[in-house]
């Protein structure tokens, strides 16, 4: 795990997202092993936020090769 505080992330620019989405997201339970709150405090697991960043690359990946394979059969 490698943990950042959510609120100390977001003054610095380290995050993506805003720490309002990560408030939000962390309460609907959107993304548990992302967000984690500990002591009152939100931490972002930096190491989760790469692993689901390299899955959104290889998904995207995929979906490109099937659209050029579908316009290359039409």
């Amino acid at each position: 795990m490698n943990l950042i505080e959510a609120k100390q992330a977001s003054n610095h620019g380290t995050l993506p997202f805003s720490i309002h989405s990560a408030y939000k997201w962390h309460s609907k339970k959107k993304y548990p092993n992302l967000l984690v709150k500990v002591a009152g405090k939100l931490f972002v697991d930096l190491d989760e936020w790469e692993k689901m960043a390299e899955t959104a690359k290889k998904e995207q990946g995929r979906e490109a090769a099937r659209l050029r394979n579908l316009n290359g059969a039409a």
